[in-house]
């Protein structure tokens, strides 16, 4: 199927800003990770997520804006991949994100479904596969506003000391 067809994204929310990531970022995302083409990301708020069945359950998500589930099954000998990007609209709003910055939000859970396929990174520590993920906002030009998300998400008061320190790591890896 060719990727001027095919959906990236199936978006199970009310949210524009998945139809707006998919029309300014699909072109250049096929080209650079060929491997998304063969499944599609799924969209839910953190309340629509919770009510599937036979999803992978995501432990202590209240204070993620965004998040991603994979998970892959061999069914009739059929590999069957799940991806998906989680938000929530209210943390969202709480910290007052731009579109440009929920876009960059995307653009980095979209990096981390691209790499879940990396093997290179299988014992990777948490720092590299952060690191990895931001590269794919960065390459769709989304530096600037990932670092204000992580900044916004620093100043929250939401995150462990540790955790701060893993944002500020990464922002200074931006470009």
């Amino acid at each position: 199927m060719s990727h001027l067809v095919k959906k990236l994204f199936l978006n199970h929310t009310s949210e524009n800003v998945f139809q707006n990531f998919e029309q300014q970022f699909k072109t250049i995302l096929y080209r650079e990770y060929t491997h998304l083409e063969l499944f599609h990301i799924d969209c839910y708020t953190i309340d629509q997520y919770k009510q599937l069945d036979g999803v992978t359950i995501l432990e202590d998500t209240k204070n993620d804006t965004f998040l991603y589930s994979v998970d892959v099954k061999i069914v009739d000998e059929q590999r069957i991949i799940f991806a998906a990007i989680i938000f929530s609209p209210t943390l969202c709003e709480t910290l007052n994100f731009t579109e440009k910055e929920k876009l960059a939000a995307i653009a980095h859970e979209v990096g981390h479904i691209i790499h879940y396929f990396n093997e290179n990174l299988t014992n990777a520590n948490s720092l590299m596969v952060e690191l990895k993920a931001d590269e794919v906002a960065e390459k769709l030009g989304l530096a600037e506003p990932l670092k204000t998300v992580l900044e916004k998400l620093k100043s929250s008061k939401l995150y462990s000391r540790e955790q701060c320190q893993l944002m500020d790591l990464r922002r200074q890896f931006l470009k």
